[in-house]
């Protein structure tokens, strides 16, 4: 569903910030960047599967979540967040950090009204994979059906989102690196 082939756009945006040994949280800073520091990149925002974004703790993340309103299922489909495996100067973004998959992402696809929500994490060498949803039974097979790009899904109608909520989500995620307790996790296995 969330495939990760090289991304045929790359893209790094300036974040101004002192390296923090410990990504997650990300840390907040209280003081206004200084011309003469660090531009760090602590996440990669990527867009359908597609254009790839660097960006790090001084960035409105927000500007980054706005395509979540425009997501059609079909051109605009999908987004992913993940978490770099450490910070790193912007300079330092390489052919293979762009597209080393990462230890911990939240995957969302669909459309604006109708998503789901994916979150990856690795621990202790294995990778699990879960889908996201609100407090309900999940009896039977998923019939909820989510295109997106020549993809598609289905979920139960408790793992849809919409994206103002996922645009909560993410937020947190990126700032905190979890996602909120309340959700449930559906391990995906495949």
């Amino acid at each position: 569903m969330f495939s990760s082939p090289e991304a045929s756009a790359c893209r790094v945006l300036p974040v101004r910030a002192a390296g923090t040994p410990d990504p997650r949280p990300v840390p907040s800073f209280d003081a206004a960047p200084v011309a003469d520091e660090v531009i760090v990149a602590t996440h990669r925002v990527t867009y359908s599967d597609r254009l790839k974004v660097f960006i790090g703790p001084h960035e409105d993340v927000d500007s980054f979540l706005r395509p979540l309103r425009r997501m059609d299922g079909h051109q605009r489909y999908a987004l992913e967040l993940t978490l770099l495996p450490e910070p790193m100067p912007a300079t330092d973004v390489t052919a293979t950090a762009s597209s080393a998959r990462g230890d911990l992402a939240l995957q969302c696809a669909g459309s604006a009204s109708a998503m789901t929500l994916r979150l990856r994490t690795t621990i202790d060498h294995v990778t699990r994979r879960y889908t996201l949803g609100f407090t309900g039974s999940r009896l039977g097979l998923p019939t909820v059906y989510l295109p997106h790009g020549d993809a598609d899904t289905y979920v139960y109608p408790e793992e849809v989102f919409t994206a103002e909520h996922a645009t909560e989500i993410f937020r947190g995620f990126f700032h905190a690196g979890t996602v909120p307790a309340g959700l449930q996790r559906r391990e995906i296995l495949d």
